[in-house]
């Protein structure tokens, strides 16, 4: 079936070529009739596909807005020959209760061939961390503000269906700019039998402004390096509560959006650039002295290099929170005036010769550390507070992050980063090799190079 994607590739673009397959495969999971249309059809497939497509109603059900059936421009010639080779395929080697599966996996080798910027989708493993660290439960209201595939409110939802038995789904609203993306989200939900609102239209979160909508969890993966996300159209937003964000970065633009949308108890957890972390502008560095000194920052996680085929920017995890006393959606543990740092960097395991991954028991072991810290009712957590077990996570008070200037590195406040469990048996790849500490050293110039072009442009 890769093979048969990959022949379409070669005449269609890769985007357009992946919807296709990510339609086709979604129709295999409805089985019935609905497939019965596709795979019986007479002359060109792109028209079948069409015809099987409006059938399930999908893109009036989620407004999606979108044209045609198919993200291509016409499948003509070769490239329909092509399609319905592929339709073949998926017919001949999966059955349709396995296509859940297969869609995960489609998602995840179309980021890795053809990922960049902004225009990849959400690791597995990163969005089954975010989903646990945030703890999303049945009936609470669960926003993605530029949710792509969809798959961080699928993680949302299964691990609230995971705590035990009886429990239900969150309610899931997921916005984001892309029609194609908002597609994809739409069959992503269906799939896995989670109702959602995608919203009226593909809409830009940051210019749109505020949905006012009070969600109990946010959960976001926005773009790396976003430089032109309206800097000038928002001058003055209200939702700058800690300060104007930077022209050339919207990672402050996307937290301070994050923080309006939650409710006054409500939690978040964001991917950013370390950059956010420990950049010297003065802007940034104020606005993450306003969010300590307001203690809406819970933690923060180091991850690994290498989750992110497209790029060698590190990244971390910020849990945000507005209400850290003991209450049902934080824990019974007060953690005022604290936040938990956590260098998860070296629990990476290889998935194959250019690309890692966090396990399973690697996930887990993270969100016991935090539900556990917070006092979480979750079946991961355990009576005691495992930050006295181990050297790479530690609770650090306001005044400790204030002595060190509001750096929120993980690697500054604690002692040691951990290895993969040993029952791994790729555990000793959580070590840096030479290109790794090559690439490590192209980032820390690529850092000072811009406080230089931070420094010239205040002087």
């Amino acid at each position: 079936m890769w093979r048969a994607i990959d022949a379409l590739c070669e005449l269609v673009a890769p985007e357009d070529s992946y919807q296709v397959a990510l339609q086709v495969i979604f129709l295999r999971s409805a089985g019935g009739a609905l497939w019965s249309t596709l795979i019986r059809h007479f002359g060109p497939a792109e028209p079948a596909l069409k015809t099987a497509w409006v059938s399930t109603r999908l893109d009036s059900l989620f407004n999606l807005g979108v044209r045609g059936s198919t993200g291509a421009v016409g499948l003509f010639g070769e490239a329909d020959r092509r399609l319905d080779a592929l339709i073949a395929e998926v017919h001949r080697v999966v059955p349709a209760e396995q296509t859940v599966g297969l869609f995960d996996a489609c998602l995840d080798r179309y980021s890795y061939r053809f990922g960049q910027g902004g225009n990849y989708y959400t690791p597995r493993d990163i969005a089954r961390l975010m989903a646990g660290l945030a703890g999303p439960r049945a009936g609470e209201r669960v926003l993605d503000p530029v949710c792509g595939s969809g798959r961080l409110l699928v993680e949302a939802a299964q691990w609230a269906r995971g705590q035990g038995p009886g429990s239900g789904a969150p309610i899931a609203f997921g916005r984001d700019i892309s029609t194609v993306a908002r597609r994809v989200a739409a069959m992503n939900l269906v799939l896995n039998s989670l109702p959602g609102d995608l919203g009226v239209g593909a809409v830009d979160s940051l210019r749109g402004g505020s949905m006012g909508m009070s969600a109990d969890v946010v959960l976001a993966n926005p773009p790396f390096k976003m430089s032109g996300w309206g800097h000038d159209e928002l001058v003055g937003d209200p939702r700058w509560s800690f300060g104007q964000p930077p022209r050339g970065s919207a990672n402050f633009a996307w937290v301070q959006h994050i923080l309006s949308e939650l409710s006054p108890r409500g939690r978040a957890v964001v991917l950013l650039a370390d950059g956010a972390a420990k950049s010297t502008r003065g802007d940034e560095q104020q606005i993450r002295q306003r969010m300590v000194e307001s203690d809406v920052l819970a933690g923060v996680v180091a991850l690994p290099a290498g989750l992110f085929p497209h790029t060698r920017i590190g990244a971390s995890l910020w849990f945000l929170c507005k209400d850290k006393t003991s209450h049902d959606g934080w824990g019974r543990n007060p953690r005022l005036g604290e936040v938990l740092f956590v260098d998860a960097r070296r629990l990476a395991k290889r998935a194959d010769r250019s690309r890692r991954h966090l396990a399973d028991e690697e996930v887990t072991r993270i969100c016991r550390i935090f539900d556990s810290w917070r006092g979480a009712q979750s079946i991961h957590a355990v009576s005691d507070d495992p930050t006295e077990e181990v050297s790479w996570c530690r609770s650090v008070c306001r005044a400790e992050i204030e002595e060190h200037g509001y750096d929120l590195s993980p690697v500054t406040y604690v002692r040691s980063s951990p290895v993969a469990t040993e029952s791994s048996p790729d555990h000793e790849f959580a070590e840096r090799g030479p290109k790794e500490e090559l690439y490590g050293c192209f980032e820390e110039a690529a850092r000072n190079n811009e406080r230089l072009r931070s420094v010239l442009r205040e002087t």
